[in-house]
C-alpha cells in the first residue's frame, strides 16, 4: 500500500532507531505461528527439542528455532525467516506479498506496490499509477494519475504545491512560507489566492481585503456578487440577470423583459406588451450607413440602415428583388385592420416585404411602413398602428415626413404635432406630451390616478384614490400607499431611506442613512407600547420604550434604566393596566467596571453578584457561593469547600491532594494524598499504604500488608495472591474452571501452570530448564532436566528416554 505523507505527524522526528527494527506484518499470515503447542501435542509434532534448539516437522509445518536469535517458518500460508534484531524476511506463499527489512533498510511489497525506507529518515515507493518520496522533516513528493504534491514541512511552511490533473478539470495550488498560496484550475482560472492576514481571494466565495469588502456567492444554479456600489446576479434556472452600478448604470434580463439604463442618457426597456428606447449618446458614433443582403421564405431582399450621430436621425429600408417561385400570399399577424393603440410594435422589418421606417431624437418620435401597415410613437405614448387599406380617419401630414398627424373615433383618439405636442387617449385614460416630453400628463379613470412628468421619465408627481408620491430619478423618491388599517410613506434617496407607517395607534417610523449607519426607529403597538432607536454605528445607541430605556457609547460605555409595574386587579374583571413606578437602574457599564442592581464586575478580574438570601464572587481567581443553606469555595481546585444542609466537604485537586467528606452524623471520607478513609456506597476503603490498605465491597475484598509484603485479591470469581509484590510468591486461581497458576521467585523456584485443554499441568523449577514434570488426562506423562535428558509416556504407553524409546 503506497505511503501517504499525511497520515504522519512531527512526533516521528523523535522516533529513535530501536523502534525501526520491528517487522511489517500481516495478521492473516502472522496467526498461524501464534497457536500454542504443548505437553502431548508438542512431542508428536516436534522432532527435536532442547535447550540449544527446537525443530518442529509435520504436515505442511516446518520450523527451526536456535538460540533465541535465528528462527525460520515454513507454514501453509507463509516462508519467514528472522535474526533477531538484524534481519527478517516474510513472503505469502498465496500471493505476491513479501517484506524484508536489513537492519533499518525496509522493503515492503504487495500487489503491484513497493515501499522502501531507511527508517525513520527517508521513505519512497511506487505502484502502478501513482509514486512517492519523502525525506523526514525536510521534503515529501508524491503523484498519481490525478494529482502530484511536493513540499517541504520544516517550520514554518516553506513551500508546498499540489497538481490535481484528472481529466478535464486540473488543478494546480501553491503555497509559499505560511502567508501566500495560490490555486489555478483549467476551467475556472486563477479562483483562490491568499496573502495572510491581508487578502483572501477565492473565485467561488469573496475576495477580503481590510479596507474593501466583496462578496460572492457561487452555487450551481445562482451567481450573486458584491461590491460597494456594484451588484451582480445570475439566475440559471429562472434565466434571470441583474448587474447595477448605483446609481449610474443598471441592467436587468428575464425571459420576456429587459431593461438598461445610463443615467442620465440612456433608458431601454421591452417586455411582452411595452417597448421604449432613448439613447442621448451620440458621442458613442458619428453616422453610419450600411447594406445588407436578407432571405426570408425563398425571398431575396436588400436592406439598408442610415443613421447620424447614433439615431439622432436614423432611417432603415428593405427593398425585395426576388420573389421565390412557391410565393405564398401572407399578410402581417395582425388581429385586425382597425386602427389602434398597442405598447409594443406587432410587425417589423425582418416579417415584411417592403419597409421604411425612421427615427428622430434617438428614438422618441419614430415612423414606419411595412408593406400596407404603419406605426407612429413620439415617446413616451404607446404606438399606433393601421392600415393603409382600411376606411379609417387617419389624418398624416406631409404623408414621409409627418409634422401632424391625428386619428379620432369614438373610443380613440390620437395626436402629433412634432415636436409640440402629443395627446393619446381612449375610454379609461388620457396621455398628453408637450414640448418633447419636457412636460407630460397622464389621466387614468382607474381610482382616478392624475400624474406629471417633468422631462420623463425622471421628474414625476402623482396621485390617485390609493396612492401619491413624486421623484426626481436618481436623488430623491417619495410615495404614499396602503389600505384604511396601514397607512405608508416612504422617501428614498442616493444615501437615505425614511418609512412611516400609520395604523389606529401612533405611526411607525423608520430611517437608515448609508453608508455612515445612522439608524432611527420607531415603533407603537396596539397595546400602548411604543419603543423608539437610534443607532450611530460604532458612536452611539439609544432605545427606549414604555419598560425604561439603553444607550450605549463607543460600545465601552453602556446603562440602561428600567420602569418596574404594579399590576392592579379588579375582583370582578381580569387585571387593570399596570401602573408604573419610578425608573430604576438596570445596569451601568463604564468598561472594565460593569455596575448593576445585584453585581459589581471589574471586567475580567472580578464579578460579584448578591441576592436576599446570598451572594457569589468570582475576584483573583477565589470563586465563592453563600447563602443561607451553605456556601461553595474553589481557588482553581487547589483548595474547595462546600458546605450543605446535609454534607460538608473540603478537597483538594478533585481530593487527590486531601479529602474531607462528613454526612449529617458521620465522616464519609477524610485523606491525605493516598492515605485515609474513604467509604462509598459501593467501597469501604482504608488507606495507610505501605503499612496496610484494605478494600471491601460488594461480594469482593482486597488486602495489602507492607510495602507490597503481602497483596489479596477475592471475588466470586478469582483469587490471587501476591508475596513481595509477586517476586517471592504469585499465585492466581479462576474459580469457575478451577484453572491456577503458581510461582515462587518467579518460578525460578517453583512454577505450576494448568491449561483447561486435557486436565493439563506443568511444574518445574527455573522455568522448566532446570527440571520440567508435565501430566495431561489422557495418559501422556514427561519430565526433563536441564532440556538435555527427558523422560517421555506417549499417550499409547510408549516410553522415549531423549526421545528414544525403548
Amino acid at each position: 500500500m503506497i505511503f501517504k505523507f499525511n497520515q504522519y505527524v512531527l512526533v516521528f522526528l523523535f522516533i529513535t532507531f530501536p523502534l525501526g527494527i520491528f517487522p511489517k506484518t500481516w495478521s492473516d499470515l502472522e496467526s498461524e505461528k501464534e497457536i500454542k503447542v504443548y505437553g502431548s501435542e508438542r512431542s508428536a509434532k516436534f522432532t527435536a527439542s532442547n535447550i540449544f534448539y527446537d525443530v518442529e516437522n509435520w504436515t505442511n509445518h516446518y520450523s527451526v528455532r536456535a538460540l533465541g536469535f535465528y528462527r525460520y517458518y515454513d507454514y501453509p500460508k507463509a516462508k519467514t525467516k528472522s535474526i533477531f534484531p538484524f534481519f527478517y524476511h516474510i513472503q505469502s506463499k498465496s500471493d505476491n506479498r513479501e517484506y524484508k527489512r536489513i537492519l533499518n533498510v525496509n522493503v515492503t511489497k504487495e500487489r503491484d506496490a513497493v515501499d522502501q525506507s531507511f527508517y525513520p529518515f527517508v521513505f519512497w515507493g511506487k505502484d502502478t499509477k501513482e509514486s512517492y518520496l519523502t525525506t523526514i522533516p525536510f521534503f515529501f513528493s508524491s503523484s498519481n494519475e490525478t494529482n502530484s504534491k511536493l513540499g517541504f514541512p520544516v517550520l514554518p511552511l516553506l513551500y508546498y504545491h499540489n497538481r490535481g490533473t484528472a481529466g478535464e478539470n486540473k488543478n494546480y495550488y501553491s503555497r509559499l512560507l505560511t502567508f501566500l498560496h495560490f490555486e489555478i484550475n483549467e476551467n475556472q482560472g486563477f479562483h483562490k489566492f491568499s496573502f495572510f492576514p491581508l487578502v483572501y481571494y477565492s473565485k467561488n466565495n469573496y475576495l477580503f481585503v481590510p479596507i474593501l469588502l466583496y462578496y460572492q456567492n457561487q452555487r450551481s444554479n445562482e451567481n450573486e456578487y458584491w461590491m460597494g456600489p456594484v451588484y451582480y446576479s445570475n439566475n440559471k434556472a429562472k434565466e434571470e440577470s441583474l448587474f447595477v452600478a448605483f446609481p449610474i448604470f443598471g441592467r436587468y434580463r428575464k425571459p420576456g423583459k429587459e431593461f438598461d439604463f445610463i443615467f442620465p442618457v440612456y433608458l431601454n426597456y421591452a417586455d411582452e406588451e411595452e417597448d421604449y428606447h432613448i439613447n442621448l449618446l451620440w458621442y458613442t458614433k458619428t453616422n453610419s450607413a450600411n447594406v445588407n443582403v436578407a432571405t426570408n421564405e425563398g425571398n431575396l431582399y436588400v436592406d439598408f440602415d442610415f443613421g447620424i450621430l447614433y439615431n439622432l436621425v436614423g432611417y432603415s429600408q428593405r427593398t425585395k428583388v426576388l420573389n421565390s417561385s412557391n410565393q405564398i400570399n401572407k399578410t402581417n399577424s395582425i388581429d385586425s385592420n382597425e386602427p389602434k393603440v398597442v405598447k409594443k410594435r406587432e410587425f417589423n422589418r425582418d416579417n415584411s416585404d417592403s419597409f421604411f421606417g425612421y427615427q428622430l431624437l434617438f428614438g422618441i418620435f419614430s415612423y414606419e411602413k411595412a408593406d400596407t401597415k404603419r406605426h407612429i410613437r413620439l415617446l413616451p405614448l404607446a404606438w399606433f398602428t393601421w392600415d393603409e387599406a382600411s376606411k379609417d380617419n387617419v389624418v398624416l401630414l406631409p404623408p414621409f415626413f409627418p409634422i401632424w398627424f391625428s386619428y379620432q373615433s369614438d373610443d380613440l383618439e390620437y395626436k402629433i404635432l412634432f415636436p409640440l405636442y402629443g395627446k393619446q387617449k381612449d375610454k379609461d385614460s388620457e396621455f398628453r406630451a408637450y414640448l418633447l416630453n419636457f412636460y407630460l400628463t397622464e389621466d387614468l379613470r382607474e381610482n382616478n390616478r392624475k400624474e406629471r412628468f417633468y422631462f420623463w421619465p425622471f421628474v414625476n408627481i402623482y396621485e390617485s384614490d390609493i396612492d401619491s408620491g413624486h421623484r426626481v430619478l436618481p436623488f430623491y423618491v417619495h410615495r404614499n400607499y396602503g389600505t384604511d388599517k396601514h397607512q405608508h410613506s416612504d422617501t428614498f434617496t442616493l444615501f437615505s431611506s425614511y418609512r412611516k407607517t400609520k395604523t389606529s395607534t401612533d405611526p411607525d417610523i423608520r430611517f437608515l442613512f448609508w453608508p455612515l449607519w445612522i439608524s432611527y426607529e420607531e415603533k407603537n403597538s396596539h397595546l400602548n407600547e411604543k419603543e423608539k432607536t437610534f443607532w450611530v454605528t460604532p458612536f452611539f445607541y439609544r432605545n427606549t420604550n414604555n419598560g425604561g430605556s439603553r444607550t450605549n457609547l463607543f460600545w465601552f460605555i453602556d446603562w440602561e434604566w428600567y420602569k418596574e409595574r404594579d399590576y392592579g386587579t379588579n375582583a370582578k374583571t381580569k387585571p387593570v393596566i399596570p401602573l408604573e413606578k419610578d425608573e430604576k437602574l438596570s445596569h451601568l457599564l463604564i468598561f472594565p467596571f460593569y455596575k448593576t442592581k445585584s453585581s459589581f464586575s471589574i471586567i475580567p478580574l472580578s464579578f460579584n453578584d448578591w441576592h436576599e438570601d446570598g451572594f457569589s464572587t468570582f475576584t483573583f481567581l477565589n470563586y465563592l457561593k453563600w447563602d443561607r443553606k451553605g456556601h461553595y469555595y474553589n481557588f482553581l481546585y487547589l483548595i474547595e469547600s462546600e458546605n450543605t444542609e446535609v454534607s460538608y466537604q473540603f478537597r483538594s485537586v478533585g481530593s487527590l491532594l486531601w479529602g474531607f467528606d462528613k454526612g449529617k452524623s458521620e465522616i464519609n471520607r477524610i485523606t491525605l494524598l493516598w492515605l485515609g478513609y474513604d467509604d462509598r456506597s459501593y467501597r469501604t476503603t482504608y488507606n495507610f499504604f505501605p503499612i496496610v490498605r484494605t478494600a471491601d465491597a460488594n461480594k469482593e475484598k482486597s488486602r495489602l500488608y507492607g510495602p507490597f509484603l503481602y497483596y489479596l485479591f477475592d471475588s466470586e470469581e478469582e483469587n490471587t495472591e501476591l508475596v513481595l509484590a509477586g517476586l517471592g510468591y504469585y499465585h492466581n486461581k479462576t474459580k469457575s474452571d478451577n484453572q491456577y497458576s503458581t510461582y515462587v521467585l518467579l518460578g525460578a523456584l517453583y512454577q505450576e501452570k494448568t491449561e483447561i485443554e486435557r486436565g493439563y499441568v506443568k511444574r518445574g523449577s527455573l522455568w522448566g530448564w532446570l527440571w520440567e514434570y508435565q501430566t495431561e488426562d489422557n495418559g501422556y506423562e514427561k519430565f526433563s532436566i536441564l532440556k538435555l535428558f527427558s523422560y517421555t509416556k506417549e499417550m499409547d504407553g510408549t516410553k522415549k528416554i531423549m526421545g528414544i524409546s525403548i
